[in-house]
Formats: structure tokens, sequence, C-alpha cells
């Protein structure tokens, strides 16, 4: 037993050392403050953080909170222009790119940006019906920017490798460069685009570089350690249990030998009696194996973790530690990270959504799309109803809004929101003090239900 626990106490100890030996390895490099990690670095980042988002718990649990608090049942928009509605309605609902724009391909880009801490979407625009894709960011090799600045980016160079095994390089466009602008790469060469698509590049933690950096990034190292801790806490639980009782025989090892063998591979049924006589004395085996001080232990590093990721320890399924008052006082951090996160999302849905439009021949001044994400929590559902029966009340003209109605419907967790409004617009049509009564009923009912 001895020699299994100094195995795993060197194996421990390594761990750490090598975790805070990176910094000595050369994988923070403090003579250059642009190329804090480099480009190898980062992909055996995104690697580390697909893996750890796959099968850890901690990691998979902040991807997930993040998506299922900002995204919910889904986003909705809503555009006044007629046209502009029809031309995003075909783009949004093609049956090409519902594996991009549908719920459930939201959600899918929300984990891959966060997990990767970028995504590249390509967009092909065509007047018979326009597509939108993904390229892994790992494919994406370099990033090609007008050479007196940097924050104009030309184009982006793809290398990956086909299913036939053969290696492809191809150059895109930015979303900036829709005319094609020729610029040199880092080797001098003249740059121009090989494919037709557009490509939008959306990053998260890129205040240093053109690159995005995972949004598990400052907690790989942390969660490396805590699953390691807590393998070696289950590897001393399980070198414990290997014995449970001792006994103390008088005699020889002939003796000792008759025992062993009278109880070795025996199923003996709770309550039995043991029997014995002077010459022998059996105890059970103490055990202490410091529970309280391993638990301590284990929420230092996984207080680490969710300083790491912005989730406060209670959302990682240890609800002992939290009451409602701490509850209140986390929330507001918690939702500023999430309306945060929403607001970046509108953003480049919006961009992607005007660049459509300006394709379509829709006027700049039609192309307003109001989009709208449901509410992070429960009690803005709650709050959102009392104000929308307050306002209206005070201004019985809300009762004719379709953006109040889309809000509403929202809240309670409605999927198919244009679906649902268009029904209410074409019962109620000529009624318009009824229209928000009909999209509300089922919205106070809700609330009314959660108060008894």
């Amino acid at each position: 037993m001895l020699d299994e626990f100094e195995v795993i106490l060197h194996e421990a100890i390594r761990s750490v050392e090598q975790a805070l030996s990176l910094e000595d390895k050369g994988w923070i490099n403090l003579s250059n403050s642009n190329n804090v990690i480099t480009a190898a670095d980062r992909k055996t980042s995104v690697t580390r953080a697909r893996y750890y988002a796959l099968i850890d718990p901690l990691a998979s649990r902040s991807i997930h909170l993040m998506t299922d608090y900002s995204f919910g049942t889904g986003m909705s928009y809503n555009c006044k222009d007629e046209k502009a509605k029809e031309v995003l309605s075909s783009f949004w609902g093609s049956q090409d790119n519902k594996t991009v724009l549908s719920a459930k391909g939201q959600r899918k880009s929300s984990d891959k940006l966060l997990v990767d801490g970028e995504i590249f979407f390509a967009l092909f625009i065509s007047s018979n019906g326009s597509k939108v894709r993904r390229i892994d960011p790992l494919e994406i090799t370099e990033i090609i920017s007008d050479p007196d600045d940097a924050e104009n980016v030309r184009y982006y160079k793809r290398e990956w490798i086909t299913a036939q095994s053969a290696p492809k390089v191809a150059y895109y466009c930015s979303f900036a460069n829709e005319k094609d602008e020729a610029v040199q790469d880092s080797l001098g060469r003249t740059i121009t685009k090989t494919q037709d698509a557009l490509v939008y590049h959306m990053a998260i933690n890129d205040f240093v570089g053109q690159r995005g950096n995972s949004y598990l990034l400052p907690a790989l190292d942390w969660i490396q350690l805590y699953r390691q801790f807590l393998a070696s806490r289950a590897a001393i639980m399980l070198a414990l249990a290997r014995f449970a009782w001792h006994t103390k025989r008088k005699g020889g090892a002939a003796d000792v030998a008759a025992t062993k063998a009278q109880l070795d591979d025996k199923q003996i049924s709770a309550g039995a009696f043991l029997v014995e006589n002077m010459g022998s004395d059996t105890q059970p085996i103490k055990t202490d194996t410091g529970a309280q001080n391993a638990y301590q232990d284990a929420r230092i590093l996984r207080l680490q973790v969710s300083a790491s990721t912005g989730w406060p320890e209670q959302y990682y399924g240890d609800i002992s530690i939290g009451n409602l008052a701490t509850a209140k006082t986390v929330e507001l951090p918690v939702m500023k990270m999430c309306q945060s996160y929403q607001s970046m999302w509108s953003g480049t849905y919006d961009d992607i959504d005007q660049m459509i439009l300006s394709h379509a021949g829709i006027p700049e001044d039609n192309r307003y799309v109001d989009r709208d994400f449901p509410a992070i929590s429960s009690e803005d559902a709650s709050e959102l109803a009392q104000s929308i029966q307050l306002m209206t009340l005070a201004f019985p003209e809300f009762a004719s809004s379709r953006d109040v109605m889309q809000q509403a419907l929202l809240s309670i967790g409605v999927n198919n929101v244009e679906d649902v409004l268009a029904d209410i617009m074409a019962e109620s049509k000529g009624m318009p003090e009824v229209k928000l009564a009909k999209a509300l009923r089922e919205f106070r009912e809700v609330l009314n239900n959660g108060h008894k």
C-alpha cells in the first residue's frame, strides 16, 4: 500500500510541477507582447479544450450553461419592411442553412465559439439562394491584413486535407473585402481570392493578436489538476477499501493460514455472529480518509475553474455552499456576462443579415432587423409580464405593437414566434385592441400559476 501511495503522490507532484513550469518552457513569450500564444500553442489549447468539453463535467457544464442561458429556446427576429422580411425568411428558413441557422444550429455555433474561441462563417451569396457554412478554425492558418492597417483584414488562408487525403489550399475574401482588393502576405506574395465565399470571423478573448482563444483556456490547467486530484483521491479510497478487518491470532504460521482459509472468498450475511476463542481477536480497521480536508482542497481547485468561466460554484452541482442571499448576489454578474454574450451574437447575425439584404437590393433605410433573445432567467419573464401589463394600461397603443408581442412570446418559451405572430395578426386583423391580449393570454396564465 505504501508503494502505491508513493506512486500516486509522485504523479500528482509531477503534474503540478508541469502545470506551473509552462512559463519556463517558453509557453509564454514575454519578449513579444503580440505573440503571447503561438500558432502551435493555440492549436494545442483548442485540442485540449475540445477534449475536456467532451469528457470533463466542469468544462462541459461551463459551455452548456453559457449556451443554455444565452440562447434558451432560440433567437427571434422581425423586419418592418416586408421585402426585407421575405429575403431573410428565405435565407434563415432555407433547408440548406438549417445546420447553421436553425435553433439547433445556433446552439452548435455557440458551443463551437466557446470551445474554440473563434468561429469562421463562410457566406456563399447567390440570387438563387445564399448559403452559410462553418470553417474549422484549425484549418485557417493565416489572416492577411492591409500592411498599414492590421484591423483591415483582407483574406483568410485555409489549408485542409480532403477525404481522399489530398492537401488543399484556398484564399477567401474577408467580409470587409467584398471587392477582392489584393494585398501581399507575410512572404510578399500578392494574394487574391480563390473561393467565392465571404468569410466572417467572430472571436472571443482576442484582445491580443487577431485570433480568438477558447473560453476554457484560463481554466484548462486547473481542470486537469482537479481531475488528477479526484483520481488520486479515488485511488486512495480504493486502496484503503482493500482491507476492512484485521485478526490477531495466537500461534504460528499454520494457525494464521488456517484462519485465513476460513474467511477468504466467503460471503458472510449481514448481522452474522463471529465466534472465536481466546486465541484470536478480530477488529475493524479504522480508516480516516480525511474527507473533509479533501473536500476543501477540491473546492479550492474548483473555484479556479469557477473564476475562469464566470459561473458561481453552485452552478457546478454543489448547492450546499449557497443560499438565497448568495444566489441573488452572484446573479447580477451572470446576467451581465450572458447579456454581453447575447449582444456579441446579435451583432454577428446583424452583420450577416445586412450583407444578405444588401445583395438583395434592399435600401439601407429598410434593412433594420429587430432581434430578440429569450429571457436569461425566469425572473426576467415575470418582471417583463408585469411591465407589459402596466405599460399597456398607461399606453393602450402598445396593444398593437408587434415588438411587444414578440418579447412576450419569447419570454414564455414559444419556439415558433413568427408563426404564432402571423396567426395572431391574421385572427385579429382590423381589431388592434385584441392583438396583445391574445399574445399575452398564455403568458399571464404561466405567470399566475408560478405565484400559486
